[in-house]
């Protein structure tokens, strides 16, 4: 349990040391903004721990491992034949040119992975500490120790939305290609697009909650149309009751503040696209309770979350920023508390959501 508290806390500690240190000596704001580091410092924890961890921290990582032993040892001319995700075979056989080494691997693999995150959140280091706990208690956070292709794809998910935001097409759509090369859920990537570029505004919930509704009512007869539409064998499943109800209230919770709470002309661009994926966050959760592809089509969109939620309390309303700052106390404190708890029963039980508790190291 101790490299997981130490993950959240000694950035914490470090960067509260740290802020005490450079008011002591009046360092400027300016200055101050420039040396946080709070956010960096959990990434690279992050990093480490994913890197060290023994390969049973991680459902998947036998599986992964007997895929590397193979991919590669495979001549050039066969990874393109391979019935995997081409990119991710590509990638073993490259890393496989200089070591045999699985832990390398996982290591190299680690770094892929959280980077775009760690650059991506860091692009604004308010509320720092609220972003790490939100972000801890995602299912994006777990799915970092298993799914090592997806979590490859949502991180080539993430540089393809800093193209989203720059307008940059052709390289949104590279690095959307990119990811689909490592998973093939990655196609939800390319609606980031259009959505981050459309502006619903609270006058528009009148036509967008009867949608939502529609979607969570209609869900089983939906889901079972979309998968058919697809038709590509990887996408057919078969309808059962996962038990997500709880992430789905949360998200409905969190879509309701950022609507509720932000003033709208404080609001930049990128609040915007980033209220429209919670609201994509909340439709495609709307199907998880029936399988569990909808949570991975839903990654891409989660992963986005602790970002917006920070900035929706920074352009609060003048008459409710006390509400606000009090409801930000209110989450770090309460997702802090929560991880913290999750965590121990975890540690204690040795039970947990893809065998990633407690953490074991490589040598041991």
């Amino acid at each position: 349990m101790i490299p997981y508290v130490l993950l959240i806390f000694l950035p914490l500690i470090v960067s509260t040391f740290a802020s005490k240190y450079r008011f002591k000596h009046r360092l400027s704001i300016k200055q101050k903004e420039s040396q946080d580091i709070l956010l960096p410092l959990f990434f690279t924890l992050l990093i480490i721990l994913l890197a060290l961890r023994d390969e049973t921290i991680g459902r998947d990582l036998p599986h992964y491992k007997r895929y590397f032993i193979r991919f590669s040892s495979l001549q050039f001319i066969d990874i393109f034949d391979s019935d995997s995700d081409v990119l991710y075979v590509l990638l073993n056989w490259l890393i496989g040119r200089f070591t045999d080494n699985y832990q390398v691997f996982l290591s190299i693999v680690a770094i892929i992975c959280v980077l775009p995150i760690a650059f991506v959140y860091n692009e604004d280091k308010r509320h720092g500490f609220l972003k790490i706990v939100l972000y801890i208690n995602m299912s994006t956070f777990v799915m970092l120790f298993s799914g090592l292709r997806q979590s490859i794809a949502i991180a080539m998910g993430l540089i393809a939305y800093e193209f989203v935001k720059k307008k940059h097409l052709l390289l949104f759509l590279m690095f959307t290609f990119i990811a689909w090369g490592f998973h093939h859920s990655a196609f939800m990537i390319l609606f980031f697009y259009p959505l981050y570029h459309i502006k619903l505004k609270k006058s528009n919930l009148w036509f967008v909650i009867p949608c939502v509704m529609s979607f969570y009512i209609f869900n089983n007869q939906i889901f079972t149309w979309a998968t058919k539409l697809i038709g590509d064998e990887k996408y057919a499943v078969t309808i059962s009751n996962t038990g997500a109800y709880t992430m789905l209230i949360l998200f409905v919770i969190f879509a309701v503040f950022s609507y509720v709470i932000p003033d709208e002309n404080k609001m930049d661009e990128e609040i915007w696209g980033l209220r429209n994926f919670m609201l994509v966050a909340v439709v495609l959760q709307c199907f998880s309770p029936l399988h569990t592809l909808a949570m991975r089509m839903n990654y891409y969109y989660i992963i986005f979350i602790p970002i917006l939620i920070p900035k929706i309390i920074i352009c609060a309303k003048d008459n409710i920023k006390s509400i606000a700052h009090l409801s930000g106390i209110t989450l770090t404190l309460f997702f802090a508390f929560y991880y913290l708890i999750n965590t121990y029963n975890s540690c204690q039980t040795g039970i947990s959501v893809l065998d990633t508790y407690p953490y074991v190291p490589f040598w041991k």
